[in-house]
């Protein structure tokens, strides 16, 4: 399982369709250009002390990132113009929740480039871009050395109650949403399952409840039946970018989230290149732009047809314990 593209836009009622959020090399060779112009200043003001109370000690330009106190400043600023409020806002925006990162008060320069001209926002796929940032941001956040995790965590969650009911706020039924409503919006203001306050605890209670998890105790399919009939897309198999980043999306491998018999799955595809040591600072995936020509090619959906219901083959258990880890936790602690 994993969330796919339908997943993004009934959750968060944020749009599938559209252009690839992907930008050659030669615009993410200088992203600061952009963060620059918007903030009004030049490169060495920018990379000098923020004068935001609370973040003396860090450089506005601080591990590729511009502070999010900096971006509201310029926004509430009334001598600017209403491109560069507007600018600012999405800024904002988009960098407090679809494009979070670990620090929490910084933004990447790169969302700045999919800003630049205003006319032109609501014609990218924001979904796929949002699902391939958290993608990478769950891939570091599995290394050992891994301290937190990024991305749109609102997302994660809600994904989480909408398919794992027993993960769900206890004494709690979520309301039904209309059909222009978000998802997520069913879960505001409540708090996360769990009272233990032992770290440790807790998070071999959750490992030993994810492990004696079976079939029945998954909602397959919580938006609609065929979601693919809504948000054709989610067929798609290539690749899914942010900026910079690229992760390869494949829904053969999560059939039963579409109402299919789950097969076999075609071996995955391979990065250019892949380093995923126990650091996550050293995690990099690099795919070729070439592959990026799938999005808009009709071959890339997959559209045969399979078996309508949520069981496997009976040859998927022994694959998976060829292929994967079968159990999260360590068998020892179990008994």
């Amino acid at each position: 399982m994993t969330i796919l593209l339908h997943d993004v836009q009934y959750l968060l009622q944020i749009p599938v369709e559209g252009r690839l959020m992907s930008r050659t090399s030669e615009q993410l060779d200088h992203p600061e250009v952009g963060l620059c112009a918007l903030l009004g200043m030049n490169s060495e003001q920018l990379s000098g002390r923020s004068e935001v109370p609370g973040f003396g000690s860090k450089g506005k330009w601080y591990d590729k990132g511009g502070f999010l106190a900096d971006m509201a400043s310029r926004y509430l600023q009334v001598n600017g113009t209403h491109v560069t409020e507007a600018q600012s806002y999405l800024l904002l925006m988009l960098g407090s929740t679809l494009f979070v990162d670990k620090s929490r008060d910084r933004v990447r320069p790169v969302v700045n480039l999919f800003l630049d001209e205003l006319e032109e926002i609501d014609q990218y796929s924001w979904a796929s871009g949002t699902l391939a940032w958290l993608y990478r941001c769950l891939g570091q956040a599995s290394r050992a050395g891994a301290r937190g995790v990024a991305g749109c965590l609102t997302l994660l969650q809600c994904w989480i109650y909408e398919y794992f009911p027993g993960f769900r706020p206890s004494h709690f039924e979520p309301p039904v949403v209309g059909p222009d409503e978000a998802w997520a919006s069913r879960w505001i203001g409540q708090p996360a399952t769990g009272s233990v306050a032992d770290p440790s605890v807790r998070l071999a209670f959750y490992r030993r409840a994810l492990d004696s998890l079976t079939p029945a105790d998954v909602f397959w399919t919580p938006f609609h039946q065929r979601p693919h009939l809504e948000v054709r897309r989610s067929l798609y198999t290539g690749v899914i970018r942010f900026a910079d980043i690229g992760e390869f999306y494949d829904p053969a491998r999560c059939l039963r989230q579409f109402g299919y018999r789950q097969m076999i799955p075609p071996p995955p595809s391979r990065p250019q290149r892949a380093d995923r040591p126990e650091a996550p600072g050293g995690y990099v995936i690099r795919i070729p732009e070439s592959f990026d020509a799938a999005w808009d090619a009709l071959l890339s959906h997959m559209d045969q047809m399979f078996m309508f219901d949520y069981l496997c083959l009976d040859r998927m258990f022994d694959y998976l314990c060829l292929t994967t880890y079968v159990w999260i936790g360590c068998l020892t602690t179990y008994v």
